[in-house]
């Protein structure tokens, strides 16, 4: 069993990236993945709080129940609507979780709405999913959020920036995900540092190759197999409660 746990589909995105889910359930189909989850790119025209983009992961979702795994993408920058957004998108949508991208959407960790999410993703037992390791997602600012919520379920998406081992060691309700992260000596340290059960395995699809991210890098790796499948799948459907 394998799990993308960060894929980007629909779009078009604002770089112009595109990825329908025909083209995703067959290129997984093709590597042997068995499901991804699945939030929107930073659409041109995703509506109010991405209302628009996330219908669309909803009705991917339910074309290909079997494949996909629905998140939501939020704009703090709208404020009450966000959360909102939020709670149709669990309620409603059947979405599994929240990705935030402060960067694309020009927020910062203070603003007070980010705080807002995370709370209502924790009141409904959903993972948040940031982009961070950037000027605008400080790994420290992220910690800083997880110390104050919790019971949150956070994933760092990237092994990028200040301290990101150091971070989710003081914070036990984080995650760290090996997108794009080529320096496999950072991922055997946390792993030695963290545990296995703290690490979770994506492609960030289709900006990276999702055989290489899934399939080559962890062979080069060499993990026993226990340690492989909480990385691939395991790890992810935990959070998940699958």
């Amino acid at each position: 069993m394998i799990i993308d746990s960060h894929v980007h589909m629909g779009g078009p995105d604002k770089d112009g990236a595109t990825l329908t889910p025909e083209e995703l359930v067959n290129s997984m189909e093709d590597i042997g993945v068995d499901k991804a989850i699945v939030f929107p790119f930073n659409d041109i025209d995703p509506g109010i709080s991405f209302s628009k983009a996330n219908n669309a992961v909803s009705s991917a979702v339910e074309k290909y129940p079997e494949h996909l795994i629905g998140f939501c993408r939020l704009d703090p920058n709208f404020e009450e609507k966000t959360l909102e957004e939020l709670e149709r998108s669990i309620n409603e949508l059947g979405l599994k979780g929240v990705k935030l991208h402060p960067t694309a959407q020009a927020f910062t960790l203070d603003h007070p709405y980010v705080l807002e999410v995370i709370k209502k993703a924790a009141e409904h037992g959903v993972p948040v999913v940031f982009d961070n390791g950037k000027k605008e997602s400080p790994n420290e600012g992220i910690g800083k959020l997880a110390g104050e919520v919790p019971d949150a379920i956070i994933i760092l998406a990237h092994m990028r920036g200040e301290n990101f081992i150091e971070v989710c060691e003081e914070h036990k309700n984080l995650y760290l995900g090996t997108v794009k992260a080529w320096n496999l000596n950072k991922i055997k340290e946390a792993l030695v540092r963290l545990g296995p059960r703290r690490i979770i395995a994506g492609s960030d699809s289709p900006y990276s190759n999702m055989r290489k991210e899934l399939i080559e890098k962890f062979e080069e790796i060499e993990l026993n197999k226990d340690v492989k499948e909480l990385i691939l799948w395991k790890n992810i459907a935990r959070v998940l409660k699958m």
